[in-house]
């Protein structure tokens, strides 16, 4: 039996029910796992592929889905710097090492850095340095600063109770974003959203609880301050208001079935658009069978908070 100290809430608050229309944008045959996604400056949308190795982009202008960067690992986590190099977490589930890599534009890649123990990378994010990639590590938990200026170097940026996974193979810390200062850190195994401050000289505060009950993956802030959170075995889309109030926005009916992660469009006519990346069931089946792996968009009613946020003093 677990005490409440712990932490860890097995249910799941997903709120009233009020489904939006959503379009399934591109497909990739069953079994697929698309894991996570980020959008540059243009508006194209950058997937990882789990399951193929390889990092694929979808065009909003065209429709057309093609293969961007092969990788030597499975890719897991990614994010955009501010010179528009794209960052990537990675390596086979459970098995171990951890590696970073930095794609250029041309789709060329390049291995970063290794991480011997990591068995799980997971999401990750620019910290408002600009020269620090902030990634989790599933496994223990830990949150990694990952040094984009020399290649290998690397450090525990954040750790702690509230991070670590509890429940068997269930992730600890998943998805990491920047907000108002604060660095929101999704703990997917305990049901919980985490929070710490990032100090003036780049340094974590202590961890606070934000939200506890919801089976968060990954999540996009909106300008409003809402969380659009996909919640993978609960086959969802929830927005959590900065009042706590909870709405499931998109269920299997919309195409959720194993919902991974989501993201803002940044292309013209695009920046009110919500991008959803599915494993189809890859890892946690719907009870409907394993399905083709999904990138789906929705209409959300708001653009993005601004994933790069400056003001943290640099030496």
């Amino acid at each position: 039996m677990l005490s409440p100290a712990e932490d860890y809430y097995p249910d799941h608050d997903a709120g009233r029910l009020a489904p939006i229309a959503a379009s399934t944008v591109a497909t990739w045959k069953a079994p697929a796992f698309l894991e996570n996604l980020a959008v540059d400056a243009e508006g194209g949308v950058f997937v990882t592929v789990y399951s193929h190795n390889r990092v694929d982009r979808y065009d909003p202008a065209t429709g057309a889905t093609t293969p961007f960067a092969e990788v030597p690992a499975p890719p897991m986590g990614l994010a955009f710097d501010a010179g528009g190099a794209l960052w990537l977490t990675g390596g086979t589930l459970y098995e171990g090492p951890g590696f970073i890599w930095r794609v250029e534009r041309t789709g060329a890649l390049r291995q970063w850095c290794e991480i011997p123990d990591a068995t799980f990378m997971n999401g990750c994010t620019m910290h408002p340095d600009g020269r620090t990639l902030l990634a989790c590590e599933s496994a223990s938990g830990h949150i990694l600063a990952i040094d984009l200026r020399e290649p290998g170097h690397w450090d525990v940026w954040l750790q702690g109770d509230q991070l670590r996974p509890i429940v068997p193979k269930y992730p600890g810390s998943n998805g990491i974003k920047i907000h108002q200062g604060w660095a929101w850190i999704s703990v997917s195994g305990r049901r919980l959203f985490v929070r710490v401050p990032i100090h003036p000289d780049g340094s974590a505060g202590a961890i606070e609880i934000a939200a506890a009950r919801i089976c968060a993956d990954d999540f996009a802030f909106g300008m409003s301050g809402s969380l659009y959170v996909t919640t993978h075995p609960e086959h969802t889309l929830v927005r959590l208001e900065p009042s706590g109030t909870r709405t499931t926005l998109a269920g299997p009916e919309q195409g959720m079935v194993g919902s991974t992660a989501c993201a803002f469009g940044r292309a013209p006519d695009d920046e009110q658009a919500l991008y959803v990346t599915t494993d189809g069931g890859f890892l946690i089946p719907h009870e409907s069978g394993i399905q083709d792996a999904k990138l789906v968009r929705m209409e959300v009613g708001e653009s993005a908070w601004p994933l790069l946020q400056r003001g943290v003093s640099k030496p």
